[in-house]
């Protein structure tokens, strides 16, 4: 029980820090309404009403896989969906398999 509510926490943290971050970086393209992180499911989703938009959308990662290295972290994206299947569609071309670093601060809440 302690640990699914730590485990609980520590999502709600990463996904509010994700949502921050998305904010900042895509703000040009919409606001990020909430991020949803299931660490153990590796799961991530993402509600956002993007610019021009009446409704919002939601987009997840369906799987996603952590790969550490000595000194380094990183998050290998897999299997998306989308409300929208042409931008699932579009997502899983653009980053399907691709890795990428995660930030050391974000890498020691993992």
């Amino acid at each position: 029980m302690l640990g699914k509510m730590a485990r609980g926490m520590k999502d709600g943290a990463l996904a509010m820090s994700a949502k921050a971050w998305l904010n900042e970086k895509f703000a040009d393209y919409g606001e990020v309404i909430e991020c949803r992180i299931d660490s153990k499911a590796n799961r991530f989703s993402v509600t956002a009403l993007l610019t021009g938009e009446n409704e919002s959308i939601t987009a997840t990662i369906e799987r996603y896989q952590i790969e550490a290295e000595i000194s380094e972290t990183y998050v290998v994206l897999h299997e998306f969906s989308c409300s929208r299947e042409w931008i699932g569609l579009l997502l899983a071309q653009i980053f399907e398999g691709k890795r990428y670093k995660i930030p050391s601060a974000v890498a020691k809440l993992l």
